[in-house]
């Protein structure tokens, strides 16, 4: 390739770089904020407890703020 076909690569390669690198910062992100233990604990129990009807996400997040109240240590701050 010569020219402009090699700079489009270049650009693509950019691109998917940046792209990996949002995808990291955002899974870090929601990992550090607890997003991501709702769908943990919906794949735990379909694969552990498949007879048990999960939780709705706010059941969950109520029950999780529930916990930080009763067991203070729990938490960060």
């Amino acid at each position: 390739m010569t020219g402009s076909g090699t700079r489009r690569l270049g650009l693509s390669r950019v691109g998917a770089a940046l792209a990996r690198g949002w995808r990291a910062v955002s899974w870090y992100v929601k990992e550090l904020v607890g997003e991501n233990d709702y769908e943990r604990y919906v794949t735990h129990l379909r694969r552990h407890h498949p007879e048990t009807r999960p939780m709705s996400r706010r059941e969950f997040e109520r029950a999780k703020l529930d916990r930080m109240d009763t067991d203070p240590q729990a938490r960060c701050c």
